[in-house]
């Protein structure tokens, strides 16, 4: 019986052993928990101040503790495919953030304590139930991707538009009415995806003024201004979907 029981035994305690020491490990500066059935984040990850890149994809987290924000020289953190249905406060703690996903999730709102990654260069959320932005966004000075696809927005704030280095947006299968005018001040825009981002009927003309607009993807039915039908024979690709 004893023999049987250390058999079935086994398997667990290689798996907590190579948590451990394999992925844990005080100098690890990338540390990989992707797939491995978690439902709550081990306490010595806690200890590791020197972690920079971080997966937790595709375990069953329901939450991120709040001591996630203590990880201070995190870089990179992959939190998709998990329960969320929030992020963490402290998470605005993580000044030196370049990159936040946390796509399929069911995260509704996002903390306001997220517009201080004042080094944050990628946001990807895509497929969650967000169904509105902070309108202090624009303190992501540094944001160059943002990705929204398959949420619940309705509204995108006009202060986007000082968001300075953002070059890619993805608003596909949303609830959008409009577009902020404001986004034609979004000097470095490259590319554009509203395929399918709600009953927009048109976009704004503002956008025509974009020097380094490459791609936009678009409804059929989208209302798209004469100004930058002209500009596809040069430099702009448009696609209608």
């Amino acid at each position: 019986m004893k023999s049987c029981t250390l058999i079935l035994l086994l398997p667990f305690l290689f798996s907590c052993v190579g948590l451990r020491d394999v992925n844990l490990a005080a100098d690890k500066t990338t540390v990989n928990l992707s797939r491995k059935g978690l439902t709550e984040l081990p306490d010595e990850l806690r200890l590791n101040k020197s972690i920079k890149v971080l997966r937790l994809y595709g375990n069953n987290l329901t939450e991120i503790p709040e001591w996630i924000g203590e990880l201070e020289h995190l870089e990179k953190l992959y939190l998709g495919k998990n329960k969320l249905t929030k992020l963490p406060y402290s998470i605005g703690k993580l000044k030196n953030l370049k990159l936040l996903s946390a796509q399929y999730n069911e995260i509704d709102t996002l903390p306001t304590s997220i517009v201080e990654l004042e080094n944050l260069q990628q946001l990807i959320l895509n497929q969650n139930r967000l169904r509105y932005l902070p309108d202090s966004i624009h303190q992501l000075k540094k944001l160059e991707v943002l990705q929204l696809k398959f949420n619940e927005l309705k509204k995108i704030p006009s202060s986007i538009g000082k968001c300075e280095q953002l070059q890619f947006i993805y608003l596909n299968r949303n609830f959008l009415e409009e577009l902020p005018p404001e986004i034609g001040n979004l000097r470095k825009l490259r590319e554009l995806y509203v395929s399918g981002a709600g009953p927009l009927l048109s976009l704004p003309e503002s956008l025509c003024k974009l020097r380094y607009f490459e791609v936009l993807e678009a409804d059929y039915v989208t209302l798209i201004p004469h100004c930058l039908l002209v500009q596809q024979t040069t430099r702009l690709r448009i696609i209608l979907r």
